[in-house]
């Protein structure tokens, strides 16, 4: 018994098992926010139906909702790429940000000031530079490798020739 619980005492057995209890316990989170998502979305579906039955209806009315349900569907790829692949998808979460901003941007518009206006474009100028920079300039993780020797430049020698005078 006092073997086993020495045994158990391991630090790098500690922590592994410690590890595995909170990965669990954020897989559980994960799928709770999965379901909500899921609910949200039937929810979404609902009120859109609800509002296509209705006789005098405005599509300046839909398109939020229509909106929304995207950004609802969104969420749920991003946490299916979360738990498929263990890593937050930042592009994701930009596009989702960039689809949100639009959506207040369509509903709000008209009650805008124009100072509201020039802070919306250096807000969607940021997010689209956060979105394309890192996909197109840097480098990704994937390709990224570190290399066993230092990159050396090979130069040709060039050679005086001497002049016939």
């Amino acid at each position: 018994m006092r073997e086993k619980l020495k045994d158990l005492l391991e630090p790098h057995k500690i922590h592994k098992k410690l590890g595995d209890f909170l990965e669990f316990l954020e897989d559980i989170i994960v799928l709770i926010l999965l379901i909500l998502l899921f609910l949200l979305s039937i929810y979404a579906l609902h009120d859109i139906y609800i509002a296509l039955t209705k006789a005098k209806v405005k599509v300046y009315d839909l398109i939020p909702k229509f909106i929304y349900l995207f950004i609802l569907i969104e969420l749920f790829r991003l946490t299916i790429v979360y738990l498929k692949e263990r890593r937050i998808d930042t592009s994701l979460i930009v596009k989702t940000t960039l689809i949100a901003v639009l959506r207040e941007i369509i509903i709000k518009a008209p009650y805008f000031k124009p100072l509201d206006y020039v802070g919306i474009a250096f807000l969607t100028l940021i997010l689209a530079l956060m979105y394309y920079v890192p996909k197109y300039i840097f480098v990704s993780e994937a390709e990224f490798e570190l290399k066993k020797k230092p990159y050396q430049l090979k130069t040709k020698r060039v050679v005086k020739s001497k002049r016939k005078e």
